[in-house]
Order: C-alpha cells, then sequence, then structure tokens
C-alpha cells in the first residue's frame, strides 16, 4: 500500500509541476521557441475604405500569416494582391478583373501559388487584376467596382467568385447605402459559427499550458487518425444550401436573403452592361458542401440561372471536387486539396481551380 501510495504520490507531483512549470514559462517558450517564425507577421496592410469597407494598402511588401502558414504577401500600386515583382505596378486597364472574398485573395497561399496567379502565369497576353479580399460579399463587390470605374479602372470582363459565405455577409453583415457598403447593426455576430462547441475545460488548458497543449497535440497527430474537425464541415456560414437558419441571416426567411444578394449581383450587372464590361460567375464547394451536399447543390442552381440571362459565362467548380470524392472519399480529399482545419483550399486546390478554369475559359 505504501508503495503504491509513494508512486502515485510522485506522480501527483510530477503533474503538478509539470503545470506549474508550463504556467509560469510555457508560453515565453512557445513564443520564443515554436512560434518564433509567426513574430514578424505584418498584418498592416489591411486598411479601412469608406466607400467599400475595407482595403490593401497600396505597394505593399511583407509576411502575412494564416494558421500556421506563413507566405510573402504583396500589393500593386491600385492596392491589389499580385506578384511581389509587381509591386509598383500602376495600369490601370486590365482584360480580367477577378474578385471575391478570402478564397480569391487565397489566404494561406502565394499569389504564386493561388489560381489567380496561376491563371494569370498561363494566360501571358492578359492583363489580370485580383480585387479580391478576405469578408468580401456582393455588397462590397458592387460598391469597390462602381469605385473603381468612376476612378478611371477599365475591365474587359469581370469574373465574380461567389462565396458561399457571401449569403450571410449580404444578409448580416453589409448594406449598400447611396452605392456606399456599410456595416449592419448586426455585424458584430455575422461571422459566429455556431459548429464550433465551446468545450471549457480544453479552452483553459490551451490558453495556459501552452507547451503541455502542444505535446498533447503532437501524440494526438501520431496516433489518432485525422478527420476534419466539427466546425469545418458543419460550418454556419456554408451550410445554408442545405440546412438553411434564419436566425443565422439577420431573421430573414430564405426566399428573402435570396432576394438581397440577387438584388445585388443585378446591381453589378446592370453598372457593368452600361459600361459594355462582361460579367461571369464561378462558384466553388466549401468542405461542409462536399461532406453534406449534393453536387448540383442550390448555391449552383441559384446562380446558373441568374447567369443565364446576366453572364457571358458561368464557371462550376463543384464537379472537378465531387469527382474526387468518388474516388476516395471526403476525408481524403479535403486532407489533399485543402489547408489543414481551415475551409480555404491550399496549393494543390488552388492548381485544380485554375487548371478547370484554364479548360473552360480557352473554349
Amino acid at each position: 500500500m505504501n508503495k503504491k501510495y509513494t508512486v502515485l504520490k510522485i506522480i501527483l507531483i510530477t503533474i503538478s509541476l509539470s503545470l506549474i512549470l508550463d504556467a509560469i514559462v510555457g508560453e515565453y517558450f512557445y513564443k520564443k521557441f515554436i512560434r518564433k517564425n509567426f513574430l514578424d507577421i505584418d498584418s498592416s496592410y489591411a486598411i479601412k475604405n469608406h466607400i467599400f469597407h475595407h482595403d490593401f494598402k497600396k505597394n505593399f511588401k511583407g509576411l502575412a500569416g494564416w494558421g500556421n502558414v506563413n507566405y510573402d504577401f504583396c500589393t500593386d500600386g491600385n492596392g491589389f494582391r499580385d506578384s511581389c515583382s509587381n509591386q509598383f505596378n500602376e495600369i490601370k486597364q486590365f482584360d480580367i478583373g477577378f474578385i471575391g472574398d478570402s478564397f480569391t485573395e487565397a489566404s494561406g497561399v502565394s499569389y504564386e501559388d493561388s489560381f489567380v496567379g496561376l491563371i494569370s502565369s498561363n494566360l501571358k497576353n492578359k492583363k489580370i487584376a485580383n480585387l479580391g479580399i478576405s469578408s468580401y460579399s456582393p455588397t462590397i463587390y458592387y460598391a469597390k467596382i462602381n469605385y473603381l470605374l468612376s476612378a478611371g479602372y477599365k475591365f474587359k470582363e469581370i469574373i465574380v467568385f461567389l462565396d458561399l459565405s457571401d449569403l450571410i455577409d449580404d444578409t448580416a453583415c453589409y448594406i449598400l447605402k447611396d452605392n456606399k457598403a456599410m456595416q449592419r447593426k448586426t455585424f458584430p455576430s455575422c461571422y459566429k459559427n455556431n459548429a464550433i462547441k465551446k468545450n471549457m475545460i480544453y479552452n483553459f488548458f490551451t490558453s495556459n499550458f501552452h507547451l503541455i497543449t502542444q505535446l498533447y497535440n503532437l501524440i494526438k497527430s501520431k496516433i489518432v487518425k485525422y478527420e476534419a474537425p466539427n466546425e469545418i464541415i458543419n460550418h454556419t456560414r456554408s451550410d445554408w444550401t442545405y440546412n438553411y437558419k434564419k436566425e443565422n441571416h439577420n431573421n430573414y426567411e430564405y426566399e428573402e436573403s435570396i432576394k438581397i444578394i440577387k438584388h445585388n449581383m443585378l446591381k453589378l450587372s446592370k453598372l457593368l452592361r452600361s459600361k459594355n464590361i462582361d460579367l461571369s460567375i464561378a462558384v466553388y464547394p466549401w468542405p461542409s458542401t462536399l461532406k453534406n451536399d449534393t453536387e448540383n447543390n442550390k448555391q449552383v442552381k441559384l446562380w446558373k440561372e441568374f447567369c443565364s440571362i446576366n453572364c457571358k459565362d458561368f464557371y462550376n467548380f463543384m464537379p472537378p471536387f465531387f469527382n474526387e470524392i468518388k474516388k476516395t472519399n471526403f476525408t481524403e480529399v479535403y486532407k489533399k486539396f485543402y489547408i489543414k482545419d481551415d475551409v480555404h483550399v491550399n496549393s494543390e486546390g488552388h492548381k485544380v481551380i485554375s487548371n478547370f478554369f484554364i479548360k473552360n475559359y480557352n473554349k
């Protein structure tokens, strides 16, 4: 009995000392040695804009971070994300302007590995601009393009990469007033994800015991088969195509939400038509789409019908990803084409987008 008591006592003392040591110096060592590569990240490239809510600094060059990834981030003389070799490019005439949110901005990858960068390198005879920035939506697409056209920018075609999260953004985050994108009163709550289940004990440990958390994650990655987290495969901002909840969309009924986002895209369509600029639309899947929805989902049907009247082309990027599901399974496709524990595609996913686009664009 005494021997067992002694062993138990030693274990408890060891655990207690480890927790105390981690609480005292764990954060310092974590930042100094584990997270040291992220200390020089410069996020100052993101700035406010009184016309279209937020923008990028012009002629920026620095190191950006997304999750556990670092990458070079550059903008040209217009504030458009571009290759660092074009940092001081100030041309205002473009053949194609791509616009969208973080997917189009290409959060988590270098410009050269993004689908806009890859397309640009393939279509060398085309002048291409990446107008996309994280958290954009049709409200901002219209406000920004309207501003750029009034400022003397020229485009032959605008291709809008409509994100599944755009519906929440247009109903709960932004509203158009006098051609300006303004925040709605519900803006503070429009980026929540109800799929995230708060675990108070886990959150306490991750916030206070950094080294033990890292050790736990390392051991877990070696012995437990990886599965995409619940907050990724059941994401509030993308599940409206199969699980619409009006409380996530400013209490609008489904038909009302669709009317709002279509109205904003129709304004953009009319604006471009008045300037003899072609409009094309692209749609693509989130991980939750691949896991829980069908290839011919509501996002596809909505914008395919809209494009039958208002667009030059409609690019549907659902098939190339769903075809991969048919070959293997969701988990393998997620691991191959998406950033780990994230909803954004990685460099391999961007290749799928660029290859499929080039193939259809050349037709």
